[in-house]
C-alpha cells in the first residue's frame, strides 16, 4: 500500500512534465507558423526615448533587446525563425540608420549559410524583425552558430546564438 501511495504522485509528476514538454514544442511550432518575415512596429519613438532617457545619450543609440531562435534544435534541411527586437533613439525623430546586415550560420568554423542585406534600416522606436533561415539538407549533426553583424554609420552590432542539428 505504501509503494502505491509513493508511485501515484511520481506518475502524476511524470505526466505533467511530458505535457509541458509537448506544450513547449507546440508553442514553438505555433510561433513559427504565425510569424512572417519583416519588421513590425512595437512602440513609438517617444516611448523608447523616455524608456532609455535618450536625451542624455550619444545619438543615434541602438539597443538590441532580444535575439532569439525558434526552435533551438532542428533536423537537416529544417528552418529556423530568427527574431530580434531592437529600440532606436535617432538624432532626429524620423531618422533611420542604414547599413549592411549580414546573417550567417557557421558549423565547425565554416560558413554554411550567408545572407547579406546591404540597405537594412534600423527605424526609430521599438521594432521586432523576423527572418527565416533554412539549413541545407546535407547539414551534419552538431552545434551551429547563427551570427548577425550590422555596420551602418556610427552603429555597429555583432551577436551570436547557438543551436543544434540532430542527425
Amino acid at each position: 500500500m505504501r509503494f502505491a501511495a509513493v508511485r501515484t504522485p511520481l506518475v502524476v509528476l511524470c505526466l505533467i512534465c511530458l505535457a509541458n514538454l509537448a506544450c513547449a514544442t507546440w508553442v514553438g511550432h505555433a510561433r513559427r507558423v504565425i510569424r512572417e518575415p519583416g519588421q513590425k512596429l512595437l512602440d513609438l519613438p517617444e516611448e523608447v526615448e523616455e524608456y532609455y532617457a535618450c536625451a542624455g545619450r550619444d545619438l543615434p543609440h541602438l539597443e538590441l533587446e532580444r535575439n532569439e531562435l525558434n526552435p533551438n534544435r532542428i533536423q537537416p534541411g529544417g528552418e529556423l525563425n530568427h527574431r530580434i527586437v531592437y529600440a532606436l533613439c535617432p538624432r532626429r525623430s524620423t531618422e533611420v540608420v542604414t547599413g549592411t546586415l549580414t546573417t550567417q550560420v557557421r558549423f565547425r568554423g565554416r560558413v554554411v549559410v550567408r545572407e547579406r542585406v546591404p540597405d537594412f534600416e534600423f527605424k526609430p522606436g521599438r521594432w521586432s524583425v523576423d527572418s527565416f533561415v533554412k539549413l541545407p539538407e546535407a547539414a551534419e549533426a552538431g552545434i551551429y552558430a547563427l551570427e548577425i553583424r550590422f555596420e551602418g554609420g556610427p552603429v555597429r552590432l555583432a551577436e551570436s546564438l547557438t543551436f543544434g542539428v540532430d542527425g
